[in-house]
């Protein structure tokens, strides 16, 4: 199991790392920001510690923002693990550094919107869910903390997974989690 999991993808939206007023709009368990960014660090090392690459869907930050923000993100995804394995980020609303900035902090890859192949299907990554999703396709997203985990709309035949970490237990999801989320689901190809 070792060698399969060291092989996995980890997702994840929403950190806003510095925000102390995302504790009051989530109700977030925090009592300062401080202690927020150490508990959403550590659960995600503990997590996502043998993963191979790491997808961030927006906000590493917040409205909130650092003093110091290249530094404050080159410090957290340095003590996330990015010296260790690619992180990408898929840029949020409140991501507001410049590409070349984010890229100097540590991300292997700087997109507003990606397609990945996570076991036999194609899931587009974006922020926010509002991007237009086409029929008979798989999205992960962030941006909506608590508004839902999953999003079926069998019409359109679409399954959108929020990956914020409000509704994932301040964790990020795994490959394995996301395919058995689309099991469950009434998603067909």
């Amino acid at each position: 199991m070792n060698g399969v999991c060291a092989q996995l993808r980890f997702f994840t939206s929403d950190q806003h790392f510095f925000d102390c007023d995302i504790m009051t709009y989530c109700d977030r368990p925090y009592e300062d920001a401080a202690r927020m960014n150490e508990d959403i660090i550590r659960r995600f090392r503990e997590s996502a510690g043998d993963a191979s690459e790491i997808y961030i869907l927006g906000d590493i930050f917040g409205v909130k923002q650092p003093d110091s923000p290249l530094e404050a993100c080159k410090s957290v995804l340095e003590r996330m693990g990015a010296r260790e394995r690619p992180f990408h980020l898929i840029v949020g609303n409140h991501d507001n550094m410049t590409r070349e900035e984010y890229l100097e902090a540590g991300f292997a890859s700087v997109k507003h919107r990606d397609f990945i192949r996570i076991g036999d299907f194609e899931f587009m990554l974006t922020h926010d869910p509002c991007m237009v999703q086409p029929k008979n396709t798989l999205a992960l997203c962030g941006h909506i903390h608590t508004l839902f985990r999953e999003n079926w709309q069998p019409e359109r035949n679409t399954l959108t997974v929020n990956v914020c970490v409000e509704v994932r237990d301040y964790k990020p999801v795994s490959e394995i989690d996301i395919l058995d989320i689309v099991a469950r689901s009434a998603y067909r190809r």
